[in-house]
């Protein structure tokens, strides 16, 4: 799949890999539209020979079988190739191909999902292995889904594995960039840490619905500051 097809990965996204549905689902589905292509050419004497009223309908069968079994096997493959999960480093991309000209594209941050989860069910599932993963998402943005899937568990094991790498390091930038800007406070000069508890009082005070923070509150969290940040 060419994933540049169907999204713009982000700056320092890449792609892990791409998960579709189980091919021997779509077996009797293939192997309809095959008979349908193949079976003519077994019948062409008989079929060019029917001839009622003078007419080729004996011609017109053979074509129309061919033509019906190849737009129902390019049907077939289109929406096995083309319905399936991205995972990349950031996120997970759901395509949703319904026919030849009907796709839909959702994704969800590893941030927002709540929950992954995976069922098997029937017969056949359970003999080859195969069900449906499920990630529940945070909000109103619609579940993702994908059906027929190989192996669930192990798809199930990927995306989690995915999310908690994804959260550890959003989780280290923060941090990062909390010592970073505690590394530059301890630089400040007596003039430039007044105007930053300005700025600060203002920035708290100025959002909605928030309690007031008065200059006494705020210099009294300044001075509980650890002494190796003075100078």
């Amino acid at each position: 799949m060419s994933i540049k097809n169907i999204v713009r990965l982000k700056e320092q996204e890449t792609a892990v890999g791409v998960i579709r549905h189980y091919p021997l689902v779509y077996a009797f589905r293939m192997l309809f539209a095959l008979v349908l292509v193949s079976a003519p050419f077994f019948f062409m004497i008989p079929l060019f020979s029917l001839r009622p009223f003078d007419l080729p309908a004996g011609a017109v069968i053979f074509g129309l079988s061919i033509l019906v079994g190849l737009y129902l096997a390019a049907r077939v493959f289109m929406v096995w190739y083309w319905n399936a999960f991205i995972l990349t480093n950031f996120r997970v991309i759901d395509v949703d191909q319904r026919g030849l000209f009907d796709r839909t594209v959702s994704e969800a941050m590893y941030d927002r999902i709540q929950d992954v989860s995976y069922h098997v069910k029937g017969v056949w599932g359970t003999m080859l292995h195969y069900g449906t993963v499920v990630i529940q998402t945070a909000g109103a943005t619609t579940n993702l889904e994908l059906f027929f899937v190989h192996d669930p568990k192990e798809i199930h094991h990927v995306i989690t594995e995915l999310m908690s790498a994804y959260r550890a390091s959003i989780a280290g930038e923060r941090s990062q960039k909390v010592t970073e800007l505690l590394d530059a406070a301890a630089n400040l000069s007596d003039a430039e840490a007044r105007a930053f508890l300005t700025g600060l009082k203002t920035a708290i005070t100025d959002k909605p619905a928030e309690p007031h923070v008065d200059d006494q509150d705020v210099e009294r969290l300044m001075m509980e500051e650890p002494p190796a940040a003075k100078h």
